[in-house]
């Protein structure tokens, strides 16, 4: 019985309609996949032979980082003449 049949006024939630139901990763039938759901499927599954990027978490500059507990030194050629939006201009306005 879910909560919407003992109270109407509540509608349906994950939890009471069981959507949250089975175990972390298990495939539920869900009906037939669309065209484009299907297409992406189609190119999960097919690997390309593209390298991937090294990531930034295995560089040693990572590794001394963390050892430091500091935080990690800026990527090379960061901050050279660039701009983020996050930086404070101060001007004499």
């Amino acid at each position: 019985m879910s909560a919407s049949d003992e109270h109407p006024e509540v509608p349906d939630t994950a939890m009471a309609t069981g959507n949250d139901e089975g175990e972390p990763g298990e495939q539920r039938a869900s009906g037939p996949l669309s065209a484009d759901e299907q297409q992406l499927l189609e190119q999960l599954e097919t690997p390309d032979d593209t390298p991937a990027a090294p990531a930034v978490e295995d560089s040693p500059e990572a590794a001394a980082a963390a050892d430091d507990d500091a935080p990690l030194p800026p990527a090379e050629g960061a901050g050279e003449g660039e701009g983020d939006e996050l930086t404070p201009e101060f001007t004499d306005r």
